[in-house]
């Protein structure tokens, strides 16, 4: 009986070995195609007020609006992603000359953050290439 239960102990404790593997390699492959940039700047995001009347009091009241304006840079290009927050909450990783992993798709950027394993979605504001000299041409 004893050499049974030492079994199924051995068995458990493979099966748990087994399965934290398995979601590591998962969350390995699905940070795949993801590059190292460096953040530039960090601007907060102003929304305009879109009221046309005569008194500034009659406006209509505003959500609160948490979001930045967070400029990236990758090779030669810089892009400029917002990043938006239900609360006033900035990650760490969105202080200039701190690198971050990125993954660009279409018109979103994706930034892996390293505190908590997040990978966060944003919309890409504008893009514009530098023109440094530093800057290799096929970069």
């Amino acid at each position: 009986m004893k050499r049974i239960l030492s079994m199924s102990a051995v068995l458990v404790a493979l099966f748990v070995i087994y399965i934290q593997a398995n979601a590591k390699a998962a969350k390995a492959s699905k940070q795949t195609g993801f590059e190292t940039a460096t953040v530039v700047s960090v601007d907060k995001h102003v929304t305009p007020s879109n009221y046309v009347g005569g008194s500034p009091s009659d406006a209509p009241l505003q959500a609160d609006d948490y979001s930045y304006d967070v400029s990236i840079r990758l090779n030669c290009n810089i892009y400029v992603g917002r990043y938006e927050s239900a609360t006033d909450f900035l990650p760490a990783a969105f202080a200039p000359n701190h690198t971050v992993d990125v993954r660009l798709e279409k018109h979103l950027i994706y930034v892996s953050l390293p505190e908590g394993d997040r990978i966060v979605k944003m919309g890409i504001v504008s893009h514009k290439r530098v023109t440094e000299q530093a800057c290799p041409v096929n970069g």
